[in-house]
């Protein structure tokens, strides 16, 4: 009878132990590992980059167009509008000027309008990123 006792009390000390580690893993899972998608309304705003020796500047409006101001280490300005959509944490822009080439490490190019770049957005910055390297727009 004793060892019946001792075989209950272990079975529901395992049984409690086994609650508490799948509580703990899914409190981790929640604070850690499953981050929200950002609303279109954080995403708004004005954002400012500068990738060798050129800035942009990108205004994405509440209505889902943007502006785009970019200024060349010559002095040549490009002004661009487009539209954009917001699909998880992927902007993707259409009709943007695109004026740096991935495959050379951000090397600038001929400005020229591409339909569907996609940046990421992360906490408060637009992130471009390729194999090689990567540019940011961060919030101003």
């Amino acid at each position: 009878m004793l060892r019946l006792i001792k075989l209950l009390a272990i079975r529901d000390y395992a049984s409690r132990l086994h609650v508490s580690w799948i509580c703990c893993l899914t409190f981790v899972l929640i604070c850690t590992g499953c981050e929200r998608a950002p609303s279109k309304g954080k995403v708004v705003g004005s954002y400012y980059g500068f990738l060798n020796g050129a800035d942009e500047r990108l205004v994405l409006k509440p209505d889902g167009t943007f502006t785009q101001k970019i200024r060349l280490p010559s002095g040549q300005q490009v002004t661009s509008a487009g539209t954009w959509r917001l699909e998880y944490k992927a902007v993707t822009l259409d009709d943007y000027v695109h004026f740096y080439d991935e495959a050379k490490n951000g090397a600038l190019i001929k400005p020229t309008k591409v339909f569907g770049i996609i940046y990421l957005w992360s906490t408060d910055m637009l992130i471009r990123d390729w194999d090689t390297g990567y540019y940011t727009l961060k919030k101003t």
